[in-house]
């Protein structure tokens, strides 16, 4: 399939592994952005719906060949989020935890650190930027009440017939 090509090399590139010899093999990846994609598909409201099946492999329609690049894209982010929070879970349980009593203090040593900073920063930061920017991009039912004495007890039909507001009671009366 197209997908398994476009996307292994969009994960590899966002992770740093595309050089041979590869650090996770292209099954270990594409597993990875079969995961990623159930994740895509819980976050944001897509135009085009998937199937994906993790056991068997597939996602069908094929995302590439139908040119749903925000789902490339936020797949590819996804499990490249997945993969550096691994790598994260490794580094942090070879390198070890610091942790002092004396002004509580909690620390990872080594290259922990360093992988701490790339998700702050990294795939798992542009994911849930482009998350919250497609979310507020493509709403289709926004509405707003905007006033100084906006309630949780007004009820428009009892303003039509003129009633008085009583703020010691809840609601309005005639």
């Amino acid at each position: 399939m197209s997908w398994q090509n476009e996307m292994t090399i969009m994960v590899r590139t966002l992770i740093n592994d595309n050089i041979a010899p590869y650090q996770f093999s292209d099954e270990r990846i594409q597993q990875t952005i079969l995961v990623a994609g159930k994740y895509v598909q819980f976050d944001v409201v897509l135009d085009h719906p998937y199937t994906i099946d993790v056991v068997n492999g597939t996602i069908n329609p094929d995302p590439t060949t139908d040119s749903d690049e925000i789902f490339i894209i936020l797949t590819s982010l996804k499990a490249a989020c997945l993969v550096d929070q691994g790598t994260l879970r490794t580094k942090a349980a070879m390198d070890g935890v610091r942790a002092a009593l004396g002004p509580a203090s909690l620390s990872v040593t080594g290259s922990s650190a360093g992988w701490e900073m790339i998700l702050k920063h990294g795939p798992c930061k542009l994911y849930d930027d482009l998350v919250e920017h497609w979310d507020v991009a493509n709403a289709s039912a926004i509405a707003a009440v905007l006033g100084p004495f906006s309630g949780n007890q007004f009820d428009p039909e009892l303003q039509r017939t003129k009633s008085r507001f009583d703020p010691y009671r809840t609601g309005f009366y005639s």
